[in-house]
């Protein structure tokens, strides 16, 4: 693709702003929080509609727990397949647009989940406007992938999402780029854990010998996991969540602890998790119980991943390539070896922070980039 057509489908891009902003809007004030069903499915029923419209192919997938899942498909044939993943859910609890209305501010455009990531379904449907109404060509078959409880970890989705993308030469997840621009070539994986401890009660005053504290043991704990820390490895292992005894003037017997696990690599993963599994306390008399683990596991920038990226720096992209801490729908799909480019869908900054925004013009190259990708050089 030359540069002229490049800057043609940029300037195409532009054009584009006030459909992509009626749409952006029509998404952002239909909140969606991912425990409320009723909520999501609502927006997943104006996108099914939407879709119908776009001239897309478009599969429900209901599910009892979550919103439904949309599955739409564009083009047919040979070629290069590619899956573009996003999801419809936020962080934010219904109410907040009363509170973060939708609204412009010079470049700016602020509302609940509009950069993470209602933007991204708005960049992944203009996108395809874009190649059709510029003349072009789509390479190959184009699958888009609505789920609806990504920022819940995705269990509802992920064999779902796991064998799209086995049936697609690459995948474009449409999860905003870093607060910079940067296009994201890597992701930790991320991991939990739940410990419990059953210890032995007994009086804190007349036979504290007696006890078995759970408490103590949560202690030692705490200093053992978060020594598995390695920052030069890019892993981190930290206790969040802890509680524990019953009242004042009794040893506890039981206690709680949640421990969040980022990692850049599988064996990282596997490093920490064999260590927080084979725990011996150091009061025999406490019983330590592990439950939880990987969740989603890293998005490693493989060759496969860099050389998705640099068919992006040849069709212009001047962003540079970051790895960043948190998770994606991607990181499941570039582990199981399909090609994985992530932060596609939009620039600006704040996911689940009370002032997120994306910055259109920005975002809209973002929207002609994303064409290129998708498009017949």
């Amino acid at each position: 693709m030359t540069q002229a057509t490049v800057q043609a489908l940029s300037d195409a891009a532009y054009a584009l702003e006030p459909r992509y902003l009626a749409l952006l809007e029509a998404l952002v004030r239909l909140e969606s929080p991912t425990p409320e069903k009723p909520l999501v499915d609502l927006l997943v029923t104006h996108l099914e509609t939407l879709l119908h419209e776009y001239g897309w192919l478009v599969e429900r997938h209901a599910r009892a727990r979550v919103g439904d899942v949309l599955v739409a498909r564009k083009g047919s044939g040979r070629g290069v397949s590619s899956l573009l993943l996003t999801h419809c859910d936020t962080v934010w609890p219904q109410g907040t647009l009363s509170e973060m209305p939708f609204r412009r501010e010079g470049d700016k455009i602020y509302g609940p989940g509009v950069l993470d990531m209602k933007a991204g379904i708005a960049t992944a449907l203009s996108a395809v406007v874009l190649v059709e109404g510029s003349g072009h060509t789509l390479r190959g078959p184009v699958t888009l992938l609505v789920s609806s409880d990504e920022e819940a970890g995705s269990r509802h989705s992920r064999a779902l999402i796991e064998d799209l993308a086995r049936a697609h030469d690459r995948v474009f997840v449409l999860e905003p780029g870093r607060d910079d621009g940067a296009i994201k070539v890597g992701r930790k994986g991320v991991g939990d854990f739940q410990v419990s401890f059953l210890g032995r009660s007994a009086h804190a005053g007349n036979s504290p010998e007696l006890g078995a504290s759970a408490l103590r043991e949560l202690a030692h704990f705490l200093l053992f996991v978060e020594g598995l820390n390695d920052a030069e490895a890019g892993t981190s292992v930290n206790l969040t969540v802890a509680h524990g005894g019953s009242v004042g003037n009794v040893i506890a017997e039981s206690a709680t602890a949640s421990v969040d696990l980022r990692v850049l690599t599988l064996a990282e993963a596997a490093r920490v998790e064999g260590a927080v599994r084979g725990y011996a306390p150091e009061d025999d008399r406490v019983l330590v119980t592990v439950e939880g683990g990987l969740n989603r596991p890293p998005l490693e920038p493989t060759e496969a991943n860099l050389a998705l990226f640099e068919e992006a720096r040849s069709l212009g992209c001047t962003r540079e390539g970051a790895v960043v801490g948190g998770a994606s729908d991607g990181n499941f799909t570039s582990a199981i070896g399909i090609p994985t480019l992530d932060g596609l869908g939009a620039v600006g900054e704040g996911p689940h922070a009370r002032h997120e925004h994306i910055r259109l013009r920005e975002t809209l190259e973002r929207v002609a980039l994303l064409a290129a990708l998708l498009s017949v050089s």
